[in-house]
């Protein structure tokens, strides 16, 4: 039985016509000339049996069922792209292991030590891609994923790595142009929040027992990398990860006004798909990210601060951050 696959070069340029909404856009994009994306649309309008397009002068008005049929195009080109260049990446005797992480944590907390992974396992290629929240390892072409959260991903194996503690941080001019001596002072200041984690403010508020009402204001910030540059420029006061912060606390250009840290009820795991549990390169990056996370002098500041557990049943609304 002929199967009805039309050939990658027609869909391209339906595709790319479509999204452009021009023939000459998409024909200086694919660099073909305009007659030949032309007659690429036309033969597959002669396979589909149907026009995709209404062509009034130079304009294209795609048909109804056109956009939607563009869209799944849209998804299946970009899916045979990802698979051709995950193709081209890998050799016989190098694995390719693509890692999802948060983007502020990747950039702060395990690129600077990827170097040691690279020279204990050189038969390993890494490929990172910036991921914040949960995503489904079946639609995607992700092997593994440094995960903060609950231990809850539906589809996935979690091993857990390390505990997270946030602390209250702000610039040492904020500092000095405010009165900081109980956690009261602090709801007084300007509060600076990150919006995938909207009640971390109260719960911080009700781990160390004061009453607030005030805590919702303030900026927000979509990454935790625009929370620290905030608090850095002394906008404000910022509840940010210790893990993310170490540079800055060292160097004095964040301070902790009360020394307090909060641990929360999210901690970092490290998750993968049912498939990928035997998976040998798996393991191997699973295990030396356990050692990472193992060792105390890279997880904490020198400083030492008192702990405020979360209260029991208190939970944040997105547990996901970047």
């Amino acid at each position: 039985m002929r199967r009805t696959l039309p050939s990658t070069g027609a869909l391209a340029c339906f595709e790319a016509a479509f999204r452009l909404n021009s023939v000459s856009a998409a024909a200086d994009e694919l660099n073909l000339t305009q007659s030949a994306v032309s007659r690429r649309i036309l033969s597959l309008e002669e396979l589909l049996g149907k026009p995709l397009f209404q062509r009034e002068h130079r304009r294209l008005i795609p048909e109804p069922a056109a956009i939607r049929y563009a869209r799944e195009v849209e998804r299946i080109l970009g899916e045979l792209e990802t698979a051709t260049s995950r193709f081209i990446a890998e050799r016989d005797d190098v694995g390719l292991l693509t890692v999802a992480m948060p983007p502020t944590f990747g950039s702060r907390c395990l690129i600077p030590k990827l170097n040691d992974f690279i020279a204990q396992h050189q038969g390993i290629d890494i490929n990172f891609v910036s991921k914040i929240r949960p995503f489904d390892f079946e639609q995607e072409k992700i092997d593994v994923a440094i995960y903060l959260g609950h231990a809850k991903w539906p589809g996935a194996h979690l091993n857990f790595l390390t505990d997270d503690y946030v602390l209250p941080v702000c610039s040492p001019e904020f500092l000095a142009n405010n009165s900081i001596t109980d956690a009261k002072d602090v709801m007084k200041c300007q509060l600076l929040h990150h919006t995938t984690q909207p009640n971390l403010w109260k719960n911080w508020c009700l781990a160390h027992e004061i009453e607030a009402t005030d805590f919702k204001t303030g900026p927000r910030f979509e990454f935790f990398s625009h929370v620290i540059g905030a608090a850095m420029a002394g906008v404000g006061i910022a509840l940010i990860s210790d893990l993310l912060i170490q540079k800055e606390l060292r160097n004095g250009e964040l301070v902790v006004p009360l020394g307090t840290r909060m641990k929360c009820e999210e901690a970092y795991y490290f998750a993968f798909p049912p498939r990928s549990a035997e998976d040998v390169n798996v393991q191997k990056f699973g295990a030396w990210l356990k050692h990472v996370f193992a060792q105390p002098a890279a997880r904490r500041t020198s400083r030492p601060a008192a702990s405020a557990q979360l209260p029991s049943g208190t939970r944040e609304s997105q547990p996901v951050t970047d």
